[in-house]
């Protein structure tokens, strides 16, 4: 049984969602992070030992998870273990940061929607939350 479900990219993200659930299916990507005030649209923040089952893009579960840290971190102090945790090649945080920053700001529009602050603007400061979690078991077929 799942707490939850864990769901990554956006529709028109050409595939990276799906990249990203493959990644997490290999054991790759044992972390996500998420700028904090996206949170404000309702959705719950991870709690450390829920169970969420991964979905890729078709709404398909292809893994389950458990989380087992949950941290928020100024975007300034994200450091390479998160880059290496994220499962997407960044060499080393710098690279994460820029990767991270032009996904967010493709999203702006959603973001200053979820923050109901049409001014919202990315900052040294803003906090990230960082989901660690491990695969508990792969679906196969």
């Amino acid at each position: 049984m799942t707490d939850g479900t864990l769901r990554f990219g956006y529709d028109g993200d050409g595939g990276l969602g799906d990249r990203l659930v493959d990644a997490v299916v290999r054991g790759d990507k044992t972390a996500t992070s998420s700028l904090a005030v996206e949170y404000l649209s309702g959705e719950p923040l991870p709690r450390v030992g829920e169970v969420l089952a991964v979905l890729d893009s078709a709404g398909r579960e292809r893994a389950t998870v458990r989380t087992t840290a949950v941290t928020i971190t100024p975007l300034h102090l994200v450091g390479d273990d998160v880059a290496f945790a994220e499962g997407e090649g960044y060499a080393d945080a710098a690279d994460w940061r820029r990767g991270h920053e032009r996904f967010w700001l493709d999203i702006v529009d959603l973001i200053r929607a979820d923050a109901h602050d049409p001014a919202w603007e990315l900052r040294d400061s803003e906090p990230v939350v960082v989901h660690h979690f491990e695969v508990v078991s792969p679906v196969t077929g």
